[in-house]
């Protein structure tokens, strides 16, 4: 900053000009134009001396000067600071000191003269601004406080004995009692009448959002006498002198906040203008006071004004949403994803949207259903920027938890935020939704938040509960979904490209089949792939780290009660008949071509239930059914979900259908294949109820059955034993797939496919030999090959026909029957 160029000029020989021009001289931020005090005939010319650029100070010094001086010198010198020391002020400076202090004094030059000086100073630089706050209503109210207040002081005359603020002697008491008439007459005077006048006016002129203090009176519809009431309030945040003129006026110098006892008499008859603030109520209904909840405070406590409102009305705009009893509830950071879908038509319809939240009427909520909660955000923030709005995020699961308090407080504090912010309010219901117990706690708040008149959008997935706990509130439900599938694939091609890696349209709708993730979980993705990708890696290698953070981020969260398998098996390893293999690739289709016949060719319309893809394998153990589950689920890209049975069925009643509802969320939210092995462990016949027991384990089935329905991925079943299974189950698969015992030529290609190349001298000859001899299923055969390769590695060759049998034997001696010899002489044997 340049130095600052200081006139110290006396207005009458003064030796306190002086000391203060010596001390200016002494600091090196500051230049003492003509290197001394001067006296009133020197001002202008030193004045007009002092470069335009450089911040001047003027200190006029002497009592009672003609105030003409300092309204010349503002006139001619735009942003010129005039101090006046030992003399009454006039409008153009709106702080003084009494008994300041030579270093206080150096450093007020310092603020003063800053370009940007802090509002608290209150020193006016011209005729356009006192403070970033303060508009025509704002200097009037500072006006007509300034006026009462030196006016209540003046009139509080003192008799001998008295020790002002702090005793008052009895013959004063006696005087006051007697004269209150006479001091009633002398309160309205000119001055007094004339700056209320000006403040009537200024209200009556000012526009909703002109300034804060303008945009407080409308917005909570305060009446003249409350807008008074609320100047008062602030008057010792603006000016310790005010501060002291409190202290006087209640006599009492350690006081320094007006009581409401004060303002009530200070605005007129103490019993009517308490009788006022009641009957219209909205100072407590705001909460406009600190520590006050929906009363008026009684008349001998301190009347604080709301600290984040104070702020507020000074000029901090961010100062409501740092409430503190806001900060746990409001997320002040945008949510993700609005990058990542600007596209021309998604920003139109953003704008739409935010434009319909913005113009709904005042009484009526805006609901935005849907199970993509993260796409409606993207949307809103989207909006938000094009139209350079600031959203209020309102985490509901915080708002209306135990911690939070009082939640009507909380509520109306929320919605005293957004209006007088002017920020559209959004509240995120999603981490809410399980909060059964918080159903109380939600419609209070939002029966608080829509007594405020805010207009209010409310994300959830279940709208029929919140129109529940809206009560008689009125709302507006969006019906359509945020986000189409196409653009979530478009969102997610953006994604890639951002970390360095190409995908085209059809790998990225392939990766959105296969990960299922939202536009948050995109976003997320897309910052866990640029920290791995590196300048050098090749556009494969960024491909493969950007999908391998999809996967990444679609697993998190899975609960414990599903094992999570990547498929390493393909259709080619699955050894059946040609009818099955084809009844397989069948599923494949189904999966990849929904969209298409269910969508774009209505078939959906057709089907309230059941759009998702279930099929069973049935057959004798080892026959092939989770292989080939696993290989449908590596052709389709996608990752396994197997439930765990241990975990999921629950000796307590209830749980069981809780876990089964969880283990559908999870492989809905992370587009995984789910696969019940041993389904008939879950699926079995329901049976007549004979006991607490039946009735229950029958309830378990039907819910099942009931989530599969509603399920609109990929389940697979298998089981031994396709009796077993509930007929009400069978007919609401799509696939029924029968698993056989393989037949010679079948054993021999998986004696083929179980043998690495690499691991074994065995033919063409063997192979058929084995097939022949060794009638087990698929999964035994598995077994035979493992245990033949270590007893070969333990021999240090390779597998020969020798090291099968031996292996052989052993898995029949495991199923209790007789073993098998195996002719080594293959070739005359085929």
């Amino acid at each position: 900053m340049a130095r600052i160029h200081v006139v110290v000029a006396e207005t009458s020989p003064d030796i306190e000009a002086e000391g203060i021009a010596a001390a200016v001289a002494g600091c090196v931020d500051m230049s003492l134009v003509g290197g001394r005090a001067v006296g009133e005939a020197e001002i202008e010319a030193l004045l007009a001396a002092i470069p335009r650029d450089p911040p001047a100070v003027l200190v006029l010094v002497g009592p009672d000067a003609d105030t003409e001086i300092a309204e010349r010198a503002l006139d001619d010198r735009a942003g010129l600071v005039v101090i006046r020391v030992n003399a009454p002020f006039g409008n153009r400076v709106r702080t003084a000191f009494n008994d300041i202090g030579l270093q206080n004094l150096l450093d007020q030059i310092r603020v003063l003269a800053e370009p940007r000086a802090p509002a608290r100073n209150m020193a006016r630089m011209d005729d356009d601004a006192v403070m970033p706050a303060a508009g025509p209503l704002f200097r009037a109210g500072l006006a007509w406080l300034h006026a009462l207040l030196r006016h209540a002081a003046a009139s509080t005359a003192t008799t001998p004995g008295d020790l002002p603020g702090l005793t008052v002697s009895p013959t004063r008491i006696v005087e006051q009692l007697d004269v209150r008439g006479e001091r009633e007459a002398s309160e309205s005077s000119e001055a007094l009448r004339e700056a209320d006048a000006q403040l009537q006016r200024a209200l009556s002129a000012a526009g909703e959002r002109d300034e804060p203090l303008a945009a407080l009176a409308s917005t909570m519809s305060l009446t003249g006498l409350e807008l008074r009431t609320v100047l008062l309030a602030l008057a010792p945040e603006l000016d310790p002198r005010y501060q002291r003129c409190i202290g006087v006026l209640l006599d009492d110098l350690s006081r320094r906040v007006a009581t409401l006892g004060l303002c009530a008499e200070l605005l007129g008859d103490p019993v009517e203008v308490r009788l006022q603030l009641d009957a219209a109520g909205n100072l407590a209904r705001w909460r406009v006071f600190d520590a006050t909840s929906g009363w008026l405070p009684p008349a001998d406590e301190p009347l604080r004004l709301d600290p984040a409102i104070v702020a507020w009305i000074l000029g901090d705009d961010d100062a409501l949403s740092r409430d503190a009893r806001l900060r746990r509830v409001l997320r002040l950071a945008a949510w993700p994803g609005a990058e990542l879908i600007d596209t021309p038509s998604l920003r139109t319809r953003a704008d739409v949207l935010l434009r319909r939240l913005a113009t709904a009427p005042q009484t009526q909520w805006l609901l935005l259903p849907s199970d993509d909660a993260a796409g409606w955000k993207a949307l809103l923030e989207l909006g938000a920027r094009a139209q350079h709005a600031q959203l209020m995020r309102v985490d509901v699961a915080y708002a209306a938890s135990p911690e939070s308090g009082d939640i009507e407080d909380l509520g109306i504090r929320i919605g005293r935020a957004a209006l007088l912010g002017d920020h559209p309010l959004v509240l995120d219901h999603g981490s809410a939704d399980g909060l059964a117990d918080a159903d109380d706690a939600q419609r209070r708040l939002f029966a608080a938040i829509a007594a405020t008149g805010c207009r209010t959008g409310l994300i959830c997935n279940d709208a029929a509960r919140l129109a529940r706990l809206l009560g008689a509130a009125a709302f507006n439900s969006m019906i359509e979904a945020p986000l189409s599938g196409a653009d979530s694939a478009a969102a997610l091609r953006v994604a890639a490209q951002r970390t360095g890696a190409q995908i085209d349209d059809e790998q990225a709708a392939h990766a959105m089949r296969q990960f299922g993730l939202s536009i948050s979980g995109i976003d997320e993705a897309m910052r866990l792939a640029a920290t791995r990708s590196t300048g050098g890696s090749s556009p494969t290698q960024r491909r493969d780290a950007f999908l391998a953070a999809c996967k990444q981020v679609a697993s998190e969260g899975l609960s414990r009660m599903t094992e999570r398998i990547d498929p390493i098996f393909a259709l080619d390893d699955v050894v059946l008949p040609q009818d099955r293999k084809e009844q397989l690739l069948e599923i494949v289709d189904n999966v990849l071509l929904s969209e298409r016949v269910l969508g774009d060719w209505a078939f959906g319309e057709q089907l309230p239930y059941g759009r998702g893809v279930t099929a069973l394998f049935h057959g004798p153990s080892g026959t092939g059914k989770t292989m080939a589950a696993l290989a449908v689920a590596r052709k389709l890209g996608i990752q396994i979900l197997r439930i765990d049975l241990s975990r999921v069925v629950s000796k307590y009643i209830g749980d069981t259908e809780k876990n089964i509802d969880r283990v559908f969320e999870d492989a809905q939210r992370s587009g995984s294949a789910l696969l019940i092995d041993e389904a008939d462990a879950l699926l079995g016949k329901r049976s007549e109820v004979k006991d607490a027991h039946d009735r229950y384990a029958n309830i378990e089935v039907a819910y099942l059955l009931q989530r599969m329905e509603a399920y609109e991925g990929l389940a697979i079943l298998t089981t031994n034993l396709r009796q077993n299974l509930d007929a009400a189950f069978l007919r609401r698969l799509r696939f029924i797939i029968d698993f056989p015992r393989p037949d010679a030529e079948a054993r021999e290609r998986i004696w083929q496919r179980c043998l690495p190349p690499q691991s074994h001298a065995l033919d063409e000859a063997a192979f058929r030999h084995l097939g022949r001899r060794i009638d087990l299923t698929g999964g035994h055969i598995r077994q035979i090959t493992l245990r033949a390769a270590f007893i070969a590695a333990a021999a240090g060759t390779k597998i020969g026909l020798p090291h099968i049998a031996r292996a052989a034997n052993a898995e029949f001696a495991k199923l209790g029957m007789p073993p098998v010899q195996l002719d080594p002489d293959v070739r005359r044997v085929a």
